[in-house]
C-alpha cells in the first residue's frame, strides 16, 4: 500500500522494544477479560452489510464482493492501548487479524531472551496469519505501537468461511506465503557481516513494509516515521542503539538520509543498497 505523507511533527513516545515493557503488557486474552472494567479491548461485531474497506493487501482486496462482505461481518473490533501485547509467541493461534488503525511491531523472542524485531506492519495490513492458517501456535510475537484498532476473526469463524469462500483461504495462502519470503529475506539479511549493511538493509524493509512517502522538491521519496525507532533499527539489525545512531548520523553528513522530527528521509537508496551487495561477493 503506497502513502504519500509528509513526517509528522509532533512524533508521539513510543516503546523502545516490546520485552522491555513487559510487566505493563497484557495477553490478548487476558485484555479480553478487562473489557467490562477498563473500557478496552471491547467487541464490536461489524454490520453484516459491511465492506473491508480499510484493507491494504492487494490479496484481499481481490477477494469479490460476496467473500468481503462474509469476512466482514466475521469481524470483531478491539482497541489497544500503547505497548499492549495483543499475542504472545508460541500463543495458541485463535484469531486472524487486521489492522484498522495505529502500528503493530512483530517481533521474534530467541532462546537467550534477546529479540529480533521482524517487521512493523500499517493500517491494512494483516498479521497472525501464519498460526490460523496452521491451526497453530503463533510463532511471533505482536505489540502495539500507540494505540491500535485492530479487527479480528475467531478461529473458528475463519473455518467456517475458508469452507464457504475459497477465495479467502487463498488470499490468506498468499500472504502466509509473503510473510514466508519476507522472512527468509530477514534470515539473509541477519547473515550479512558489517552492522552497517544490516542496518541499511533494515532501513530499506522497514520502509518498504511501510509504504510511506513525502514530497522535496516535487520528488517523492521513501522515509520511515516516527513509529520507527532507533533501537527498532538495532532490533532488526541486532546491533545496539549507539551504533545504529552513528551510522545515521554518518550518511546523513553525507546526504544518503535526512533526518526531520525523528522521521529519516531516504534520500540516496542505490548507496544504502550498496552496502550490502558489496558483501555477495
Amino acid at each position: 500500500m503506497n502513502r504519500t505523507l509528509s513526517p509528522p511533527k509532533n512524533p508521539a513516545s513510543l516503546v523502545v522494544a516490546a520485552t522491555l515493557d513487559a510487566p505493563r503488557n497484557r495477553p490478548y486474552k487476558q485484555v479480553e477479560h478487562l473489557a467490562s472494567s477498563t473500557g478496552r479491548a471491547a467487541e464490536i461485531a461489524a454490520p453484516a452489510d459491511a465492506r473491508c474497506a480499510f484493507l491494504g493487501s492487494k490479496e484481499f482486496q481481490n477477494m469479490g464482493v460476496e467473500a468481503e462482505q462474509a469476512l466482514a461481518a466475521s469481524l470483531i473490533t478491539r482497541t489497544f492501548a500503547p505497548h499492549d501485547l495483543i499475542y504472545l509467541q508460541d500463543d495458541d493461534a485463535d484469531y486472524l487479524y487486521f489492522i484498522r488503525s495505529g502500528y503493530v511491531r512483530l517481533s521474534y523472542l530467541m532462546e537467550d531472551g534477546s529479540a529480533v524485531l521482524c517487521g512493523i506492519l500499517p493500517p491494512g495490513e494483516s498479521f497472525g496469519e501464519l498460526g490460523i492458517f496452521e491451526g497453530g501456535t503463533h510463532c511471533d510475537m505482536a505489540t502495539a505501537i500507540g494505540e491500535v484498532v485492530v479487527a479480528a476473526v475467531p478461529l473458528h469463524q475463519y473455518r467456517q468461511l475458508r469452507e464457504r469462500h475459497p477465495q479467502i483461504s487463498a488470499a490468506i495462502a498468499h500472504v502466509v506465503a509473503k510473510r514466508y519470503r519476507a522472512y527468509v529475506e530477514l534470515t539473509r539479511m541477519l547473515s550479512l557481516k558489517t552492522l552497517a549493511a544490516r542496518i541499511a538493509q533494515a532501513l530499506l524493509r522497514l520502509a518498504d513494509g511501510l509504504g510511506t512517502h513525502t514530497l522535496i522538491d516535487q520528488r517523492s521519496y521513501p522515509y520511515v516515521g516516527a513509529m520507527v525507532t532507533q533501537t527498532d533499527l538495532g532490533l532488526m539489525a541486532r546491533g545496539a542503539r549507539s551504533n545504529v545512531n552513528r551510522a545515521l548520523k554518518t550518511w546523513e553528513r553525507d546526504k544518503w538520509i535526512s533526518m526531520q522530527d525523528r522521521s529519516i528521509i531516504i534520500l540516496n537508496r542505490p548507496k544504502l543498497e550498496a552496502l550490502a551487495l558489496q558483501e555477495d561477493f
